[in-house]
This record gives C-alpha cells, sequence and structure tokens, in this order.
C-alpha cells in the first residue's frame, strides 16, 4: 500500500501535471519502454544475439534478476548480524508486478529447469528463500551482458558526458519512482 503523503502528492500533481509537457513527454516514454519489454520481439532479438541459444528465455532473466535484486535488498536490510541472503517468492511478485500465484508458478518452472533453488530459511524455517543456482547465474549474466550490449548500442552516438547525465538523472527518476 502507497504512503499516504505519496497518495496526496500524487492528487495534487494530478491536476498540476497537464499544464508540464515535460511531464507528458516522459510519459509517453514510459509507455514506449514498457512496451518494449512487452515485445515478443524483444525475446527473439536477445535469443539471436546470444547465438540462437534456446535456453534464453526474456521471461526467465527477468525472474533471476528479480530473484538476484530481492536479495541484495534483503541481506542490507536484515541488519542483525550475518546477512541471510535470499528473495521470497512475495519480493519477486512485488518487483515484477505480478500476483503472488503467478510468481510462484514462474519460480516453480524455474526451479523445474535447474535456475533456482529453493531452501528453508535458518532463522524462520517457514519461510522460504530463493536462490540463484549456478545455471541460473550463467543465465542472468548473459541477460545483463545482453541487456548492457543493447543499452551501449542505443546509446552509441551519445558523449560520454550525455551518457553520465542519463545514468545520474534516470538512477534518479528510478529511485523517486520505487520511493
Amino acid at each position: 500500500m502507497p504512503s499516504m503523503p505519496l497518495i496526496y502528492a500524487i492528487r495534487i500533481y494530478m491536476r498540476k501535471a497537464h499544464d508540464r509537457p515535460e511531464v507528458e513527454a516522459i510519459r509517453v516514454s514510459l509507455v514506449e519502454l514498457r512496451r518494449l519489454f512487452q515485445r515478443r520481439e524483444l525475446t527473439a532479438l536477445w535469443a539471436a544475439a546470444a547465438g540462437g541459444d534456446p535456453g534464453l528465455d526474456y521471461g526467465d532473466l527477468r525472474l533471476l534478476d528479480a530473484v538476484v535484486v530481492a536479495a541484495g535488498r534483503g541481506a542490507r536490510e536484515t541488519g542483525r548480524g550475518a546477512p541471510e541472503t535470499g528473495a521470497t517468492v512475495g519480493d519477486v511478485a512485488r518487483l515484477l508486478g505480478i500476483d503472488p500465484s503467478r510468481a510462484s508458478r514462474q519460480v516453480a518452472r524455474a526451479v523445474s529447469r535447474g535456475l533456482l533453488h529453493r531452501r528453508a530459511a535458518q532463522r524462520d524455517a517457514r519461510r522460504v528463500l530463493l536462490e540463484v543456482t549456478p545455471r541460473g547465474a550463467r543465465l542472468q549474466a548473459k541477460g545483463s551482458d545482453l541487456t548492457r550490449a543493447r543499452i551501449a548500442v542505443a546509446t552509441a552516438g551519445w558523449s560520454a558526458a550525455d551518457r553520465a547525465t542519463f545514468e545520474r538523472l534516470f538512477a534518479r527518476f528510478v529511485g523517486a519512482m520505487v520511493s
């Protein structure tokens, strides 16, 4: 559930945002970016760039990235002694923006394919943590390499200063959107 201050701020800015053309331009760009990540052609592009690897599935890459990000957040947030790393299905569902039952099915598929491993948490055996297997880590690394290459292609005509400015502003924008 979003915080009340965020809800109030959004309500206030809903009236003001129509008068700011740059806000609309950003919204349109976000729609295009979302469409890019939902297109089947992206999966075909990634598979072709990986040498036609039939094991490269964009859905798997998204899932593996979510597990890695959630596990990293969990390790930072425990703050008590040695952190226990791993992600839960709920963490994955939140990061992917899907319902927990769908996340659970995706996790089960990844476990059956040897990309993820489930284990009981040491501090609370009722909690099930997900870990990326070595096979999943190789696939995730390949996907990350492809993503970096795609970003490099998209920004190839930019100056180093433009790339640095974009990186700084985009990180700031994403941070504000997810907080």
